[in-house]
């Protein structure tokens, strides 16, 4: 889904850089420039983090290494 429409940035554009080390708004904003147009989606980007901060993602790899190594 689209988050900053005026520079076509989607959820899962801001949930990668997240995953990646951008820990805030003012780092997604530097890091994919949501926001630097009209501003309407600064919010949206702000909760997006916020809902996402702290939960663990794994990649398949990852995900079936886990399993693995708790049986």
């Amino acid at each position: 889904m689209y988050i900053c429409i005026c520079n076509a940035i989607t959820d899962k554009q801001i949930l990668k850089a997240q995953a990646k080390g951008c820990e805030s708004i003012d780092d997604i904003m530097q890091e994919l420039g949501v926001g630097d147009s009209c501003g309407k989606c600064i919010v949206k980007a702000e909760n997006l983090l916020i809902e996402n901060a702290g939960v663990q993602r794994f990649s398949p790899s990852e995900y079936s290494s886990e399993l693995k190594a708790n049986y």
